[in-house]
């Protein structure tokens, strides 16, 4: 499985691009704000002839679906979430214009609802599904264990861990639930946050202050 990073947006979010020898591929939250933006993915999945099959939210905190309208009105892709973001869902144009974004368009709906231990599969990729609450009550994370790759949005970062002063946050279930299933999985395994940096799980269990 093959990984392609873009940085959107002023929140500097990060949307990854999953796909594999098949071209289907899969999105990883979509910050993209901007026509612009839109331009760089599409451009992206044009020049690697991509068949996008779904858009996976790790959760929906407005800087992280900026552009899903975009995706699935462009390539007809589902997008799925976990349910429980219904009152980020609901601020979200509100949100926007607060933060001084453009409104673009109501906020997504699931067409597909994930559940802690779903499968998803795209061309002859599978990620698993692991629900990790506490940043908000819907983060989910999505682990490929046949490339030891992590995309767990803002759930864990490299020397932090999920803001959780916000509504449907909550520090000590944040920490308690990356401990019992994130840092289980193997030190190798390669964590791809939704802001900064790359990090693995062997380096966060031995370094990270909140853990």
């Amino acid at each position: 499985m093959e990984c392609k990073l873009f940085v959107f947006n002023p929140l500097q979010e990060n949307t990854y691009v999953l796909f594999d020898q098949t071209c289907e591929a899969v999105l990883v939250d979509a910050g993209n704000a901007t026509e612009q933006e839109d331009e760089q993915l599409r451009t992206f999945i044009k020049s690697n002839n991509l068949t996008v099959k779904s858009l996976l939210c790790t959760h929906c905190h407005f800087d992280h679906i900026f552009g899903a309208q975009m995706i699935h009105g462009t390539y007809a892709a589902p997008i799925a979430f976990h349910e429980g973001d219904e009152l980020w869902l609901d601020r979200y144009v509100s949100m926007c214009e607060m933060f001084g974004f453009l409104n673009r368009g109501e906020a997504p709906r699931a067409d597909i609802i994930l559940h802690h231990g779903d499968e998803i599969r795209f061309g002859n990729s599978t990620l698993r599904v692991i629900h990790v609450p506490g940043h908000s009550q819907a983060c989910v994370a999505f682990y490929c264990e046949a490339d030891n790759a992590l995309f767990c949005g803002d759930i864990l970062f490299k020397g932090s861990v999920g803001r959780a002063d916000m509504p449907g946050g909550d520090a000590n279930q944040l920490v308690s639930e990356i401990k019992s299933k994130l840092l289980i999985l193997p030190d190798q395994t390669l964590v791809y946050s939704g802001h900064g940096p790359t990090t693995t799980i062997g380096y966060e269990r031995k370094n990270n202050p909140y853990l």
